[in-house]
This record gives structure tokens, C-alpha cells and sequence, in this order.
């Protein structure tokens, strides 16, 4: 048993003072505090010291400050032990915390990829939407000019029936208003107004009537014979611009 002591010692101190109990303390105090009958002065100095053991032996020494310092290691771990038992409460929170923080900056992370690829998409979206807008605009200015060309030609269908029919009419007259111009050039030269006017209407336009040769009834010569750009060239050279000097 001696030669385990020791090594015994040595092992409680490394591994077992931890475990030390209020129970075995108390049993130790009295010796801790053991003094040396009272003097007149006060109570003695302790008697279980270093100092006093080191008279018996060595060994005695050495036990009495182990012991001690068990003791005293016990009453510090009181105040202390508390205190790493919060420190390593705190340490395990901190690193929950972290833990937490490292998760929440990988879903920030996470969210920021999303965020950007959504903000990518969106811009594509809008560049793709103003596109389609300004398609649509082109589109609709056609179509709105398409319409007003219809609705132009729409209105201008009547008027194109009339010119149309009116330039049927003008052909199939025009045999007899050339045959009543080319008489008046041939004829009616050399008389005045009133014999003219009673040669065109009466005696040309009933002859090419009774012959059923087509004719306009109000033909006017002038504006048959020539046309308006060269009546004002005469104008503007000094001609008369009465329609009988025309």
C-alpha cells in the first residue's frame, strides 16, 4: 500500500480534487485550524503548519501543504467553479450563436444569388416588355393609318362611282363634241356671238341629236378647245380674258 501512496496522491490531485465534498472538508478543518492552548495575549498560533510538521519529517511537511491546498482549492473552486460553469454555458451559446450566424449568412448569401438573379430577370423582362410596347405602337400607327386610308377610301367611293361613270359618259360623247368643236373651228369664225351661240345650239347639237351621235348639251368650247394654263399665258402676254376673245 506505502508504494501506491504517492502515486496515489498525485493521481487525486490531478484527477480527483474536483470531487472533493463539503463533508470531507469539514472533517479536515478542525485540523487546519487546530492551534496551541491559549495565551495571554489571544488564542495560540495553529498548530497543523508546514512549519511545525517539517519538525517531524519531511514528508509530514509535504502532506500538511497538500492537504491544505486541497482545501484551499476546494473553497476558490466554490467562488470560481460557478463561474467557468457560466463561462462554458456562455461559450456553448456563443457558439450556437455563431452556428446561427454562419446559417443566416448562407441563406443571406442564398437570398442575395436569388435577388440578383431575379433583379436580372425582371431587367430582361422589361427590356423584352419595351420591345412589345414599341412593336405595339409601330403596329398600332399602321394600323390607324391603315384605317384612315380606308376610311378615306370608303368616303371616296362614291365620288370615284360618279368619276367613273361621268368619264364613261365623256367618252361615249366624245365623237359628238369633237364633231361640234371641229364645226365651230370650220364655220363659225367669221360671225359674232348671238350667231354663234345660235349655230352651237341649235343647228350643230340638233343635227348630231337626230343623227343619235351621242353630245354633252352645255359643252363649253373654251374649256374643250384648251386648257387653262394656256389661256393665262395669253393673259399674261396682253390678251384679252373675256371668254369671247378667248
Amino acid at each position: 500500500m506505502g508504494s501506491t501512496f504517492l502515486p496515489d496522491l498525485m493521481s487525486f490531485s490531478k484527477n480527483d480534487k474536483d470531487n472533493i465534498n463539503e463533508e470531507t472538508i469539514e472533517l479536515l478543518e478542525p485540523y487546519l485550524e487546530l492551534r496551541f492552548p491559549d495565551t495571554a495575549n489571544g488564542p495560540g498560533d495553529k498548530f497543523f503548519t508546514p512549519q511545525i510538521a517539517a519538525k517531524a519529517s519531511q514528508a509530514l511537511k509535504g502532506m500538511s501543504e497538500w492537504a491544505a491546498a486541497m482545501s484551499d482549492y476546494h473553497k476558490q473552486s466554490k467562488i470560481v467553479k460557478p463561474k467557468l460553469l457560466l463561462l462554458e454555458k456562455r461559450n456553448e451559446e456563443l457558439q450556437a450563436a455563431e452556428a446561427n450566424l454562419a446559417k443566416a449568412e448562407a441563406e443571406l448569401e442564398e437570398v442575395t444569388a436569388l435577388k440578383e438573379r431575379l433583379n436580372k430577370e425582371y431587367t430582361e423582362a422589361m427590356v423584352f416588355k419595351k420591345s412589345l410596347e414599341d412593336k405595339a405602337n409601330k403596329t398600332k400607327k399602321r394600323m390607324d393609318g391603315a384605317n384612315r386610308l380606308i376610311n378615306s377610301l370608303k368616303d371616296n367611293k362614291s365620288r370615284w362611282i360618279n368619276n367613273n361613270n361621268e368619264f364613261k359618259s365623256l367618252k361615249q360623247r366624245l365623237v359628238g363634241d369633237v364633231a361640234k368643236a371641229c364645226a365651230f373651228v370650220s364655220y363659225c369664225g367669221p360671225f359674232n356671238s348671238e350667231f354663234r351661240t345660235k349655230l352651237l345650239d341649235e343647228y350643230f347639237h340638233t343635227d348630231l341629236t337626230e343623227r343619235n351621235i351621242p353630245v354633252s348639251e352645255d359643252l363649253q368650247l373654251t374649256d374643250f378647245l384648251v386648257d387653262q394654263a394656256t389661256v393665262g399665258e395669253w393673259n399674261l402676254e396682253g390678251l384679252p380674258s373675256d371668254s369671247l376673245s378667248v
